[in-house]
């Protein structure tokens, strides 16, 4: 370990060039596995006298990166990455960089009379912060950078890498110049277990689960279809909720695998029911980030073929706000699907700010009203005036309209009067297992001609 200006690295030679080759490759796990036995040298007690933190640094957020390359291509990538990593070893004139990733690297920091090692972070923040200059092209991007101090946080050496470099994935796509993993208090914690978990949940049984709504066609009252939702019961936290895992999913590469998880199974279910006469529709939640998959479309329609549904019986759920995160792009992947036949729903509708003014441009032929308006939906109120007025414009658009939430008989009829087609709420039918959609299915209707 040597010292410059009283900072102390520790010395380790950097895997050369980028992970783009397959020697590259295997340099960069070379250089993650001398990391991890550093960790694990200090986490387990050397130095006890040293204030040692282990800081990863992501060059750029995958969403960023992904940009990046559909732009101007890999070998684009590469250099600006190279760039980087001169920047970042010339601010640590005395440290060898441990190359964790193709977008991320890490070292371990000895601050031992130092002071605050917060200054030093909030050093490297600032002179990450500045665009990378590549072929004469400005190209401004976030670095994130995790911290994790070796004294204090406790565990394997492949948990504190995981945590580590997820919270400087947190941190690159957030307003914070870099994040912790150590402080106990920090709700980034248990955003890190969450996400560290995932994968793992996806191959044990009985972790991730799938409950189902009934949706009820108001003009028979028969129930034509379900909205499959997704529900993960930690072996440690508990019920953890779609709202809380799956924004810190989509930060990651695990949102891929979890639709096509969530998909397989609605599909799976709903094939199973149509063997027994049960022809119900499925409705599937799916994130903006899926679209920008390029072969979401292909993996869907193989889905749809290998468990023998028409593109008809299945909808996709999106929010109302993420339909237009890229307005050509999502706009045009969505009206592929639906030439397919695949129904897409906006779900939240009106919510947004420009919920009317945008709905002649909305590719999908299903609105959701938001359980919001339906909640304080009653009998001559304002409400019920902005209801038949989404009512209203969706009809003279060709849409089809469900109401979310519907929780009383009364805002039942009322939605009815309305010419509302469709409507799901604990009124009718409460999110349930699938044997308990079935005994309640046949329990409500037994003539399977009603659906």
């Amino acid at each position: 370990m040597s010292t410059t200006g009283g900072s102390r690295f520790l010395k380790q030679p950097l895997a050369s060039g980028v992970a783009g080759a397959g020697s590259d490759k295997r340099q960069t796990m070379q250089s993650r596995d001398i990391l991890l036995r550093e960790i694990q040298r200090f986490n387990s007690g050397s130095l006890l006298e040293n204030q040692m933190f282990l800081v990863v640094v992501s060059a750029a957020d995958i969403k960023r990166y992904d940009d990046i390359i559909r732009i101007f291509g890999y070998k684009f990538a590469e250099a600006m990455l190279t760039i980087r990593l001169e920047d970042l070893k010339s601010m640590l004139p005395d440290i060898d960089v441990y190359q964790v990733g193709f977008w991320s690297f890490g070292f371990i920091y000895d601050s031992t009379g130092m002071g605050d090692h917060k200054v030093f972070l909030d050093s490297l923040v600032e002179k990450l912060s500045s665009p990378v200059i590549c072929r004469g092209i400005p190209i401004p991007i976030k670095a994130g950078v995790g911290v994790c101090d070796l004294k204090k946080d406790l565990g394997s050496s492949e948990d504190l890498l995981q945590s580590t470099f997820l919270a400087g994935q947190v941190s690159g796509t957030s307003a914070n110049e870099w994040v912790s993993c150590a402080d106990e208090k920090d709700d980034h914690r248990r955003a890190f277990s969450l996400i560290s978990d995932v994968f793992s949940a996806l191959t044990t049984p009985d972790e991730f689960e799938l409950n189902y709504q009934a949706r009820i066609e108001l003009k028979t009252r028969g129930c034509t279809g379900v909205e499959a939702l997704l529900r993960w019961r930690h072996p440690t936290l508990g019920v953890v909720s779609p709202g809380e895992f799956i924004p810190l999913v989509e930060m990651t590469g695990f949102i891929k695998p979890l639709t096509g998880w969530v998909l397989a199974k609605a599909l799976a279910q709903t094939s199973a029911w149509h063997k027994r006469g049960y022809l119900l529709n499925v409705s599937v939640n799916i994130s903006a980030k899926n679209l920008e998959e390029a072969d979401f479309i292909t993996l869907l329609q193989e889905k749809l073929s290998y468990y023998g549904l028409a593109p008809h019986y299945l909808e996709l759920e999106f929010t109302e706000s993420s339909l237009f995160f890229d307005q050509v792009a999502a706009r045009n992947k969505l009206q592929a699907l639906r030439a397919l036949g695949v129904n897409i729903a906006t779900d939240d509708f009106g919510t947004g700010h420009d919920s009317f003014t945008g709905l002649a441009a909305n590719p999908a032929n299903i609105i959701k009203i938001d359980r919001a308006h339906i909640a304080t939906f009653s009998e001559g109120s304002r409400t019920q005036t902005i209801v038949k007025s989404m009512v209203t414009m969706a009809h003279d658009l060709g849409m089809i309209v469900v109401a979310e939430g519907v929780e009383t008989g009364e805002t039942l009829e009322l939605l009815a009067k309305l010419s509302c087609d469709y409507a799901q709420g604990y009124f009718m039918c409460r999110p349930m297992l699938v044997d308990e959609f079935d005994a309640w299915y046949v329990k409500t209707y037994t003539d399977a001609a009603a659906i």
